[in-house]
């Protein structure tokens, strides 16, 4: 009976599978669901008396004593001379929100001669926080050090970091983003990162050093279209033989890549709205160890629930990357996927499944418990909220066709998040998946579709 049993607690778990990909397909096909993207609710910070369909003479800006007017007003889809429409205003809402240099955003009109006063009410974040960087990976754990963070760096509402970590793995390294802003500029668009890591690489069994530089730019093409490059460069040194392409252990590896991006979500923690990502990227391109082309598509898709109420919202993603080559000739060994835990299948453990390529996908319905609120503590102010919901990951690694399916895992379960500026979120989760029977607790920082994209998670 012993086998029986096995096999049948197999036949559930290819069932639930195929079951949960039929969800995901019925979702982002049905045509009645599909319509919910077009309900838009008036977002919070827009009244209901605003006069619509009279024309701006003047915008008028409010509450901005670190940010830069001339940079809000690059934010605006709303222009003085123009008639005022529900639409613009929900974007001038939307790309400011975007700016994330504010706890609150409100707009009101005023009577002006043959037209109407624009005028927005600002309530800033505290510039620069100096505090703790903390990070979490399933592989390396907790890391902890100094940090400065900015949300508004030098009142042009950029975001920039620096920071040094020690735990599980040390680490040190800067960030900076410009804005999202909707209009073409080749001042903004700018987005780069570095940071040296040393770790144990665990699931690989080596001691790893690395060096690593990323640089982005886009520009918008229309409100939700955007196109642009991104350079990458690793330098990654190993304490042994076999891991890297290049001589003593060490490895070179730039590269270079195109991308399009849609993105129409409806806010910073979406309900409504599509983002999509397709980036076709090579792999020593300017010389290097590596030699291989990669295809990242990211797609996600949001939903709200009207029939059960506002604070209801679905979110779906699916993410692959696929790389040709073969690992250990063109591919170093340390670019092998490592799927299931925290940022990709909850409910297994790290590395239950590997290979050059990847896809990982999850449905996900959330609950807003708490809608995000201004918190102050001293002089520091930021925004935060609280959700409570249930998930259902499911992914595959491989690196030969045919074990594209064999490779497949499952899991799901229920979840925590607080929602914050800077990290996004934390995310505590309780999953099961694994054939064991057991469920495992997991705690992640980041949205997991993003989270799921670093090479060490």
């Amino acid at each position: 009976m012993e086998p029986d049993m096995y096999i049948s607690h197999r036949g559930r778990g290819r069932a639930l599978r195929y079951l949960f990909l039929a969800v995901v397909i019925l979702l982002w096909g049905t045509p009645g669901i599909a319509k919910l993207v077009t309900i838009t609710d008036i977002p919070r910070g827009i009244s209901d008396n605003l006069a619509f369909g009279e024309i701006v003479r003047e915008i008028r800006i409010v509450g901005n004593h670190h940010t830069r007017e001339s940079v809000i007003r690059l934010a605006f889809k709303s222009q003085v001379g123009h008639t005022y429409t529900q639409e613009n205003a929900r974007l001038d809402l939307l790309w400011i929100s975007r700016m994330g240099s504010f706890t609150a955003v409100s707009f009101a009109t005023e009577p002006a001669p043959d037209g109407i006063i624009l005028v927005a009410t600002v309530a800033e974040t505290s510039p620069y926080i100096p505090s703790l960087s903390m990070a979490l990976t399933q592989e390396n754990g907790f890391e902890i050090g100094p940090s400065i963070s900015s949300s508004n760096l030098f009142g042009t509402a950029a975001r920039a970091s620096a920071y040094v970590r020690f735990g599980g793995a040390n680490n040190a390294g800067f960030r900076y983003a410009d804005p999202q802003l909707p209009g073409r500029s080749f001042l903004f668009g700018h987005r780069l990162e570095y940071f040296h890591r040393e770790r144990t690489n665990k699931l690989q069994e080596f001691e790893e050093t690395t060096d690593e530089f990323f640089y982005e730019f886009l520009q918008s093409t229309t409100d939700e279209m955007r196109t642009g490059f991104r350079f990458r460069y690793m330098a990654l040194k190993s304490d042994r033989d076999g891991v890297t392409l290049g001589a003593d252990n060490y490895d070179h590896i730039p590269s270079f890549g195109v991308f399009v991006q849609n993105d129409s979500r409806n806010s910073v923690y979406p309900t409504g709205g599509w983002y999509l990502d397709l980036e076709v990227a090579k792999y020593g391109i300017f010389g290097g160890d590596a030699d291989y082309w990669r295809l990242d598509l990211d797609v996600r898709r949001y939903l709200p629930v009207p029939s059960f109420g506002d604070r209801h919202s679905l979110a779906l993603s699916s993410f692959a990357s696929l790389v040709p080559g073969e690992l250990g000739v063109n591919i170093p060994l340390h670019q092998e996927f490592f799927i299931g835990g925290t940022n990709s299948v909850r409910g297994w453990s790290l590395g239950s499944r590997q290979g050059r390529n990847q896809w990982l996908n999850t449905f996900e319905y959330w609950y807003r418990l708490m809608d995000q609120k201004t918190w102050q503590a001293w002089f520091i102010k930021w925004r935060m909220g609280f959700q409570v919901g249930a998930f259902g990951d499911l992914g595959t690694a491989w690196s030969d066709y045919e074990d594209l399916e064999s490779n497949m895992i499952g899991g799901g379960g229920v979840g925590f998040r607080l929602t914050m500026p800077v990290v996004t979120m934390f995310r505590f989760d309780v999953a099961y998946g694994e054939d064991d029977f057991s469920f495992r607790m997991f705690i992640g920082g980041g949205e997991k579709p993003i989270s799921q994209k670093n090479r060490v998670r």
